[in-house]
């Protein structure tokens, strides 16, 4: 009998033992599973940078090339379990492994003015394997042969749209270009580039035909936006002139002189979306003033803004002053507006001198005025503006830019 109840003691004991370790190993099981889920989650965010080189995978995890460290993206939604291992980059069809990335803090803001260009009726072919750039730095290196529609021109190569970002294919990557019907949209021949000076209020007063009251500004603002106008900006204007980009016909340029009153524009750009240049004498008034996502600030010198220097019209210095003083004084206008490349001559004047004097300061265009739209192959450091007058109707205007 005591050997009977000896045997079904450790008999118990032994399944007690098992069972114990059976619920030992799923207790460790769910914690493995609980910090594995937790690890895969600290890596994910809407927003993340790339740690490290790292693979690039398609729609099937099928590695078609590196993506460089440091490439902030942006992911789409998802929700998260123990199988997850691949993070889906939002608007495309590739992924990238959840360990390559970490959370980045700041929200990703995608430039993709480009995507209101007219592609080219032209594509590009590259190399089997081909490196992307943006800003002069290596994003992507793809392991196979793209063929994509040309969206912007350049001397060392063309940009092209990948992942939903325009990228550059350097010259030595492509093998071929050839012509291709990728739209059939209009393009702008002429882009007219409008010009304001003060704005005044209910209530104030401004006694100059380059017044503006707020109720015009109003007016022609909302017309541009109700007519889905695209407001370019300087660098755009550049690339329309040399054709690297093809511009929607409805485009336009509009610019903002001087600077007084100038911060009083803000609240009707921002109102209907509309982006212009303000060319800024930065000697009377900070940047600091005129701070908008819509408002460009370019140079309209330092301090040249002063008539009666030199023979001849209102006498603009930069026609006849000595170049060191001149360079000197543009200089301190590009250093103070972060090296904006865009120029406007004071009074509109100017000469072969003045000229020769910009692209020495490192100055790409320049504009006066003349009351006529920009064409494409025009002298760069020449563009015409139209000036818009107080007394202009709305129809004076829509005649002006369309």
């Amino acid at each position: 009998m005591k050997k009977k109840t000896n045997v079904l003691l450790i008999f118990i004991a032994l399944i007690l033992i098992i069972l114990g370790s059976f619920f030992a190993l799923k207790d460790s099981d769910t914690n493995n599973k609980k910090d594995l889920i937790n690890n895969i989650k600290s890596h994910y965010n809407k927003y993340v940078i790339t740690s490290k080189d790292t693979k690039l995978y398609n729609n099937k995890y099928k590695s078609i090339g590196i993506v460089h460290k440091n490439k902030k993206l942006i992911l789409d939604s998802i929700k998260i379990n123990k199988n997850t291992k691949y993070f889906k980059i939002k608007d495309t069809d590739n992924y990238i492994k959840y360990s390559d990335v970490e959370k980045y803090k700041h929200k990703i803001n995608i430039d993709n003015r480009y995507k209101k260009y007219i592609v080219f009726n032209e594509n590009i072919t590259t190399n089997k394997k081909v490196k992307l750039y943006q800003d002069n730095k290596l994003i992507y290196t793809i392991n196979n042969s793209l063929d994509l529609p040309i969206m912007r021109k350049e001397e060392d190569g063309y940009y092209v749209e990948f992942n939903n970002e325009l990228y550059l294919v350097k010259n030595e990557d492509i093998v071929k270009t050839y012509n291709k019907n990728n739209t059939d949209s209009k393009e702008a021949l002429e882009v007219p580039v409008t010009v304001y000076h003060f704005i005044y209020l209910d209530g104030e007063v401004c006694g100059e035909i380059i017044c503006h009251h707020s109720s015009q500004i109003e007016e022609e603002f909302n017309y541009l936006n109700e007519n889905s106008f695209f407001t370019i900006n300087t660098k755009e204007m550049e690339w329309f002139i040399d054709k690297r980009i093809r511009l929607p016909e409805k485009s336009i340029l509009v610019t903002i002189d001087d600077g007084a009153r100038a911060e009083k524009f803000i609240p009707f750009l921002e109102k209907y979306k509309i982006n212009a240049t303000l060319f800024l004498v930065t000697s009377w008034y900070e940047k600091s003033k005129f701070k908008s996502p819509y408002l460009e600030i370019a140079s309209h010198s330092d301090n040249l803004h002063e008539g009666g220097k030199c023979p001849g019209d209102q006498g603009s210095p930069l026609k006849c002053l000595d170049k060191n003083e001149l360079l000197k004084d543009l200089k301190t206008s590009r250093d103070k507006l972060d090296g904006t490349e865009a120029f406007c001559y004071p009074f509109y004047e100017f000469n072969d001198y003045s000229e020769s004097v910009l692209k020495e300061a490192g100055f790409k265009s320049a504009y006066i005025g003349g009351m006529q739209k920009a064409k494409q192959g025009i002298n760069k450091y020449r563009i015409p503006r139209i000036t818009i007058m107080f007394d202009n109707t709305l129809e004076d205007y829509k005649k002006y830019i369309n």
